[in-house]
């Protein structure tokens, strides 16, 4: 019995339809697998059912930090080394990271208050705050020094400003501490005090260097590395990456989530795959880099 003939219709179609099906299907597979290849499976498991559910992660955010948290000119949304650093953190949990803006003094009330799962920006590890939140540590920073780039084989620490002046901002009780002990130090060894110039904003003290009146500005090091790649060829940070004054920069949580350590787990996978000190270069901030992603540890219960 000849079979009927239908338009666009032939035997050798009929043939060649499941095989396109099955084409299309592993197709469907591999794509399907590729999107989820960097999932981090026993960080993933430790994400609360909630978070899991909605497949999004809520992060306060700053946004007023370059390079670590801000918005570009004209922008609306954040960029920097913790937006990348949490980007990639989401993709090995299977979330989406959607940053909802607030100012640094709301963060941890925010997170307190379920105004989001995760809290960023420039927020420093404190054993006092650890009585209300966990934060998971990612990035080394505290106060630095700026230099003029041909001055940057003159300086490696604060202890080479003996008989030089350095310019910092008004309030930085921190850094001033510094500069009067290192200061102390030149005298008792019998050399010249550093001298301090206390200024109300990062510009002024710029310019003071720019000028010459100042041998070095002191200031935390993120928004130095920040100021040095906007004048590509003038600044050096002294020693490449001194930190006269170290606190560790972190994510907040709320107390006692397993959030915490699934973000931990994902991170510390970027670190052992390199991928965190990738994104870290991508922001010149190689010189903030850990040696381990850790859980509630401070600076000052670091050696």
């Amino acid at each position: 019995m000849r079979l009927p003939f239908r338009a666009g219709w032939s035997l050798h179609a009929s043939k060649s339809a499941p095989l396109a099906a099955l084409a299309a299907f592993l197709l469907s597979v591999h794509l399907h697998a590729s999107a989820h290849a960097q999932t981090n499976v026993e960080a993933a498991a430790l994400v609360p059912k909630p978070i899991r559910d909605a497949g999004t992660l809520r992060v306060g955010s700053q946004q007023t930090f370059p390079p670590v948290e801000f918005r570009q000119d004209g922008k609306a949304e954040a960029v920097g080394v913790s937006v990348d650093l949490l980007n990639e953190v989401g993709k090995r949990l299977g979330l989406t990271i959607t940053f909802v803006h607030g100012e640094y003094a709301a963060l941890i009330p925010g997170l307190e208050a379920g105004r989001f799962d995760a809290a960023s920006g420039g927020i420093s590890d404190t054993e006092e705050r650890e009585q209300k939140v966990d934060f998971v540590n990612y990035l080394m920073s505290g106060g630095s020094i700026l230099v003029r780039a041909g001055d940057a084989g003159k300086y490696g620490s604060l202890a080479d400003f003996c008989g030089g002046s350095v310019a910092t901002l008004l309030g930085s009780r921190v850094i001033m501490a510094a500069v009067e002990k290192a200061s102390e130090t030149c005298v008792a060894g019998g050399k010249p005090p550093i001298t301090a110039n206390q200024l109300p904003a990062a510009p002024d003290a710029r310019m003071q260097l720019d000028l010459g009146r100042v041998d070095g500005y002191l200031g935390d090091f993120p928004a130095l590395v920040y100021m040095k790649g906007q004048f590509p060829g003038k600044y050096a940070i002294a020693g490449g990456n001194h930190i006269l004054t170290p606190y560790i920069t972190s994510w907040g949580f709320p107390k006692n989530s397993s959030l915490k350590d699934a973000v931990r787990k994902a991170a510390q996978s970027m670190l052992a795959d390199g991928t965190y000190k990738t994104i870290l270069a991508r922001w010149g901030m190689e010189g903030a880099a850990l040696p381990e992603i850790t859980v509630n540890l401070p600076a000052s219960k670091r050696k």
